[in-house]
């Protein structure tokens, strides 16, 4: 056998894999069509986004919203289950299939938000340190200040007023002028989640739009029978800094105790628009209202790079069910914003960025934006991204056996 012949039969498996591919879509499709609607990711993403989940308290605050709403659907415990602190981690974590072993595949969408730290007081305007990826170079933003209280065992409104920001520098001023920050208060921008006249929506959706589509995937997961993890992590914006251990320290402490995955994705809020990216174009820019977004590498190749042969499967799947009527966008390598990617890709190469897209995100030059129609393409996506684990998995083998 010469050695054309033989690596055509050591990709016999894999043709044949990539061959079910198609009708196993078709028969997933009924499914994920009659769960994963616009009515149900719209009422998902209102209550999430108009939950504050500032870093470190996300899980307290929105863990029990995100339960009522799946106990509501008659989700929870059908081979599903949530827990709110997982390992005793912070984070909370969606476990879907057979309830023991490790999970091939892993789901990741930050639970929390934006936040702010207090800092010394300056008068009626109180200086604020960012626990974030602070954007917002100059004007006035609706802010609540939270502060845990003891006897009750809950986060409470302390004080509303305004987060401001001058040169880039951030005050929160309570309507109360009497009012003082303490530490421990952490001060979250606020908008209510609403669609706006041009069709588009605006609310604090970084990343409720994420958290949002993996919550309505996961029950249609767990119907289908896919062993999955859905981790959505208390802890991802954290402080600005450099470096990439400075993001997703929440995953960080969830996946180092966890064996690698055979698949990972990881689904954020993508900026959209003409300043996306470097040399943003037509081409290259993901558009609101044009489904979700695949990107092949976050930060500028600081975060997660997908891996030729994964990228080139996701493609296919991409083609697949855009038949299907599921959109997503493949930006030219604009920018993508690193997230729980940083923590992942140390677990694992086989990563693929899944996101939604967005305008405003960190509340940068106004109210954050995006389109719910695109949620509901990602978390369709995201489900039916799960029938590649096993020819990524044979992909994986068989690169192993190359010399």
């Amino acid at each position: 056998m010469n050695m054309q012949d033989a690596r055509s039969t050591s990709l016999l498996p894999l043709a044949e894999l990539l061959a079910k591919l198609e009708p196993d879509i078709e028969r997933l499709r009924p499914l994920v069509d009659s769960y994963i609607t616009g009515e149900r990711i719209a009422r998902y993403l209102k209550v999430l986004a108009d939950t504050p989940a500032p870093s470190t308290a996300a899980s307290a605050m929105r863990a029990p919203v995100l339960r009522e709403l799946l106990e509501g659907d008659g989700a929870h415990g059908k081979r599903l289950a949530l827990d709110a602190n997982h390992g005793n981690t912070g984070n909370t974590v969606i476990l879907t299939g057979s309830a023991a072993g490790s999970k091939p595949l892993w789901y990741f969408a930050h639970l929390d938000t934006i936040s702010y730290l207090a800092g010394p007081a300056d008068g009626d305007r109180q200086p604020l340190v960012p626990f974030c990826y602070h954007l917002t170079q100059d004007g006035r933003r609706d802010a609540l200040c939270y502060r845990f209280d003891l006897q009750c065992a809950r986060y409470m409104v302390a004080a509303d007023g305004f987060l401001e920001s001058e040169a880039g520098r951030p005050y929160f001023r309570p309507n109360n002028p009497g009012f003082r920050l303490v530490s421990g208060d952490r001060v979250v921008p606020v908008t209510s989640c609403a669609p706006d006249a041009d069709g588009h929506w605006t609310g604090h959706f970084d990343n409720a739009g994420g958290v949002a589509a993996l919550a309505v995937a996961a029950p249609v997961l767990a119907e289908a029978g896919f062993d999955a993890m859905l981790a959505l992590p208390d802890e991802e914006e954290g402080p600005h800094g450099s470096g990439n251990q400075v993001i997703g320290r929440g995953g960080s402490r969830l996946i180092d105790r966890l064996p690698p995955p055979d698949l990972a994705l990881v689904a954020d809020m993508q900026q959209a628009g003409d300043n996306a990216g470097l040399g943003s174009t037509d081409n290259n820019t993901v558009r609101l209202g044009k489904g979700a977004v695949l990107s092949e590498f976050s930060s500028l190749g600081r975060g997660a790079v997908t891996p030729p042969h994964l990228l080139g499967l996701a493609r296919h799947l991409v083609r697949l069910i855009d038949r299907r009527g599921v959109k997503v966008q493949e930006p030219q390598n604009s920018y993508t914003s690193r997230s729980d990617d940083v923590s992942v890709m140390l677990k694992t190469p086989n990563i693929l960025l899944l996101g939604f897209p967005g305008l405003d995100r960190h509340f940068d030059t106004g109210l954050p934006k995006a389109n719910p129609r695109d949620i509901v393409d990602l978390s369709k996506a995201l489900v039916y991204a799960a029938l590649l684990r096993p020819i990524i998995r044979t992909m994986s083998d068989q690169s192993r056996s190359v010399r």
